[in-house]
């Protein structure tokens, strides 16, 4: 084997996660087909209104992918606390690109940049549920990478993924403009994450949000006026209109899921939906206290505890920032696996819930942009996106 061979030669531990990736893929389609087919599953579907199925049958061919290739990893995921950390530094290290793609939309909202192939506001919640692919935005460079850690370090992580939509512009505005930065200042059900104030502190980007949001504004009035037009044709149709007064089937009901696969597959396949479902499952108040005295017990090293009024949130607390700093020193390994994956052209993975997330609002997006145009025509403008 020459230099130039070894050079492009892919890591054992690369060569395994590509190929499982394959077999995910090859697992879905085929399942697709099976659903789509076999009698067997038609009784068990009719039972569920129609328009509900196509969605199950895509993403229970996704979620089957995962019972079978990562089951196993998720029944053993206790016992393996280095690859567990590594897989949430992995989800963590997006942060970044999500909150430079945030200060982006900032811009474009105020008209003060254009973005190739960016007609309207609501695009940008698609491109933060696919980040790994954003075409807008730089690399993670070291710098970014070490600001990072330093804001995982400081104390003020509570929460650095799981976020429903990054790219939730009007909620952070209004946050902002009432000063008031969740996971800082408040709870953290609410919106604005910590990163996004600890990056606007550092870089100075703050006032990114103090920028007037001229575009969607614009877009918000053709929309009213859509809207409205929309109600009154509603309205006109109600009385004719039928309704499939049966269930919807959704994946996102463990249940039903778990009932599917009892039914239709074998019992190592019960065994995966199990573990998987219920791993995904644990966030009530009493699992995320008896994670955190777990997290603590199995951690080797002293934790501090920071005083609070509840001692269940202390424990809670001490084990969350005791994570970070575990995701923060897989980060660095983290970081040269995915440069690694740029300089070579290797894809990154999307998660399960991101495909999920960016089906809805590709559907958000139509919706929009559709009342935009409508709206235009309804004002006699030109039906375009040029205003």
């Amino acid at each position: 084997m020459n230099k130039q061979e070894q050079d492009l030669k892919v890591p054992s531990h690369l060569q395994d996660k590509f190929e499982e990736e394959i077999r995910v893929e090859i697992i879905r389609q085929q399942t697709e087909d099976e659903l789509r087919s076999q009698s067997i599953y038609q009784e068990f579907f009719n039972q569920f209104n129609p328009h509900s199925v196509e969605s199950f049958i895509k993403n229970y061919a996704r979620r089957k992918a995962l019972y079978l290739t990562r089951g196993q990893e998720y029944i053993n995921l206790q016992e393996q606390k280095e690859l567990k950390y590594k897989m949430l530094a992995e989800e963590a290290l997006w942060s970044i690109q999500q909150k430079k793609l945030f200060n982006l939309q900032c811009q474009w909202r105020a008209e003060q940049i254009k973005l190739k192939g960016i007609e309207h506001t609501t695009q940008f919640l698609t491109l933060g549920t696919n980040i790994q692919h954003c075409p807008f935005i730089a690399p993670v460079s070291n710098a970014e990478l070490e600001l990072f850690i330093s804001f995982l370090k400081s104390g003020q992580a509570n929460q650095v993924f799981g976020f429903d939509n990054w790219q939730d512009y009007d909620a952070f505005k209004s946050e902002a403009d009432d000063c008031y930065f969740p996971g800082i200042d408040g709870p953290l059900e609410l919106h604005m994450p910590a990163w996004y104030k600890f990056f606007d502190e550092q870089m100075g980007t703050g006032y990114l949000l103090t920028l007037p949001d001229l575009r969607g504004e614009k877009e918000q009035n053709y929309r009213a006026v859509a809207r409205k037009q929309e109600l009154k044709e509603i309205k006109n149709k109600e009385s004719k209109k039928t309704s499939d007064n049966r269930p919807f089937l959704s994946i996102f009901d463990t249940t039903i899921v778990e009932s599917f696969v009892k039914q239709f597959e074998d019992k190592r396949t019960l065994k995966y939906c199990k573990a998987v479902e219920e791993f995904q499952s644990q966030i009530d108040d009493n699992i995320e206290l008896d994670d955190a005295l777990e997290t603590l017990r199995l951690a080797g090293s002293k934790v501090a505890i920071r005083a609070k009024a509840d001692w269940k949130d202390a424990i809670i607390d001490a084990a969350r920032q005791y994570e970070m700093s575990q995701i923060a020193d897989a980060l660095t390994a983290v970081h040269q696996e995915y440069v690694f994956r740029r300089e070579n052209g290797i894809n990154f993975p999307q998660s399960l819930i991101d495909k999920k997330r960016e089906e809805y609002t590709y559907n958000l997006s139509d919706l929009a942009k559709s009342q935009i145009l409508l709206g235009r025509k309804l004002l006699g403008e030109d039906e375009n996106m040029n205003f």
